[in-house]
């Protein structure tokens, strides 16, 4: 694919989207091929990207949040459970030490890896909810003309904030001497782990889906399909 060829797939994709007539497969096939474009080539058509790609997210009826506010409001929330843990720590309160280690593990998990989109130059649309989680999509265009490594980064960092916030708390736990509470941690922070690890093992094994969970969707199994991608070249 050239650089002409994708506008015009774009092109058609975007006037599908338009007037209701779209189906799925374009935007897939087009990926492929602007994958092997050139960074300048995918830089020029980051904006036009960007929009067809918030077009076809809309498509279906999401609660957003914009950027700024969504960020500010984990921040607070992570802060909020930073102040439960240190006071749980003092109070020797399981119930609160816990707690803290569950609002941190769902904080943390957004905040590294849109803080490490940022660094990397991906830019995002709005934020949203799926099911309980939160999620930020992606300016798709700014990730698409990011390099292959930097992409793969990008998902990594995702695999790293839910365990972090386990690890974290229930370290402090065990200085404080909560040894159950910090067995509860460790509870927690090994299935988080594990579970990037299958999804990861699973998509470099080439399946899209494990069980009811499309692997792209998850950190580890996207990093995967990611290197996957960029050792095929």
């Amino acid at each position: 694919m050239d650089a002409a060829t994708a506008r015009t797939e774009l092109a058609a994709i975007e006037t599908a989207l338009d007037t209701g007539g779209y189906k799925p497969g374009p935007w897939a096939a087009f990926l492929r091929g602007a994958r092997g474009l050139a960074a300048a080539e995918r830089r020029e058509l980051a904006e036009d990207v960007s929009r067809v790609s918030d077009k076809l997210h809309g498509r279906s009826p999401r609660r957003t949040l914009p950027v700024a506010p969504a960020l500010a409001g984990e921040l607070l929330a992570t802060a909020a459970a930073l102040a439960l843990c240190c006071w749980g720590l003092e109070q020797s309160s399981a119930v609160a030490v816990l707690v803290a280690m569950l609002l941190l593990v769902g904080t943390l998990q957004p905040l590294v890896k849109v803080g490490t989109g940022l660094l990397l130059g991906v830019r995002y649309s709005y934020a949203f909810l799926m099911g309980l989680e939160p999620r930020f999509k992606m300016r798709y265009g700014s990730y698409l003309a990011a390099a292959p490594a930097a992409r793969v980064l990008l998902h990594l960092s995702g695999t790293v904030g839910s365990p972090l916030g386990a690890w974290l708390v229930g370290r402090a736990a065990a200085d404080a001497g909560m040894s159950t509470v910090a067995l509860m941690c460790t509870l927690v922070f090994w299935p988080l782990v594990l579970t990037n690890v299958v999804m990861a093992v699973a998509a470099l094994a080439g399946r899209s889906k494990l069980g009811p969970v499309v692997l792209r969707d998850s950190s580890g199994g996207a990093a995967a399909q990611e290197l996957k991608a960029a050792l095929a070249g």
